[in-house]
């Protein structure tokens, strides 16, 4: 494989090949981050499309000096919410987030009550997750789901790191506040 930066100018210069190295590379990344987004297979894939149109069509647009996973990145994610949103006047309702389904359940799961309570704790989160505002949920979801820095985030979403940090810590608040409204003590600790 080339360099990125090699394979950069290449494809800037019209290079198809080069093109689809690009695509290998960063295909699976970019899925994971729209699939995190928009919680559907189907259209995760339709989303990645779009992305590679964009960055074919906007790749004399990057600037070398920049981090080209990042500009990856920022496109897949803005590209993800435009169409969540585009989806969300349609249906007139907000796509829960599964991604949260995958990372509270557990895979050994020993009892059926064990079984239930954590069906009911993922659907939990998913109702507090879609009830937050879309950037503090963008802001949690970068930071704790796809484990990305505060400086990433700000990158990704254009905005200030300082506003990264305020957002994340009124999503978590209004996440506590969402469970505990929820939750009585026997459901948070299932008994035996």
């Amino acid at each position: 494989m080339e360099s990125e930066k090699q394979l950069i100018a290449q494809v800037k210069i019209g290079n198809i090949q080069a093109f689809q190295e690009l695509v290998d590379t960063y295909s699976h990344k970019l899925y994971s981050a729209a699939y995190r987004i928009l919680g559907d297979r189907a259209h995760a894939e339709d989303c990645i499309q779009e992305v590679f149109l964009k960055i074919y069509r906007k790749i004399d647009s990057f600037d070398d000096r920049s981090k080209f996973s990042t500009w990856l990145y920022s496109i897949t994610v803005n590209t993800a919410i435009d169409m969540q949103r585009s989806m969300a006047r349609h249906q007139h309702t907000q796509p829960l987030e599964t991604s949260v389904i995958e990372k509270t359940e557990s895979k050994h799961q020993e009892t059926p009550e064990a079984e239930h309570w954590q069906r009911d704790l993922s659907k939990l989160t998913q109702k507090a997750l879609a009830e937050l505002s879309e950037d503090l949920r963008m802001a949690f979801l970068l930071k704790h789901f796809d484990g990305r820095s505060i400086e990433e985030i700000s990158q990704i979403l254009e905005i200030n790191p300082n506003t990264v940090k305020n957002r994340i810590f009124r999503a978590v608040n209004q996440l506590k506040k969402l469970m505990s409204l929820n939750l009585s003590v026997s459901e948070v600790i299932p008994y035996e």
